[in-house]
């Protein structure tokens, strides 16, 4: 697991919490709800103690939990009650941090390869 990545969308993740219970509209571009602002924070900080760990199935288990709520938040559309209240961008915000979560821990530590120029003109 790429250390810098999985700490970084942490970080992000806290940030998107707090923006949430500040309740300030220029900081807060997807709706969240208290509820869900407090559980992304707790999961900002499960996924930070995940990676200060090593430990890949902390990262799987914070991707899953966000990935579920997303999901949850989609099913109960236009109902509005403490977690599932919120945007169909809450949905997707919750879906996508998720994603990202377990795609860090699939990606992994690879180099990227380096590309070669490639000649154009006649050789």
């Amino acid at each position: 697991m790429s250390r810098r990545r999985a700490l970084t969308l942490s970080a992000l993740t806290g940030a998107t919490a707090l923006f949430g219970l500040i309740d300030y509209d220029p900081l807060q571009l997807v709706p969240v709800n208290p509820a869900q602002a407090v559980i992304l924070l707790v999961l900002a900080l499960i996924g930070f103690a995940g990676t200060m760990l090593g430990s890949r199935p902390i990262l799987f288990g914070v991707g899953a939990v966000m990935i579920v709520l997303g999901l949850f938040r989609l099913l109960t559309y236009g109902q509005e009650f403490g977690l599932g209240a919120g945007s169909v961008g809450t949905a997707a915000l919750l879906t996508g941090l998720g994603m990202a979560f377990i795609g860090i821990m699939l990606v992994g530590d690879q180099p990227t390869p380096e590309r070669r120029a490639t000649p154009t003109g006649p050789g």
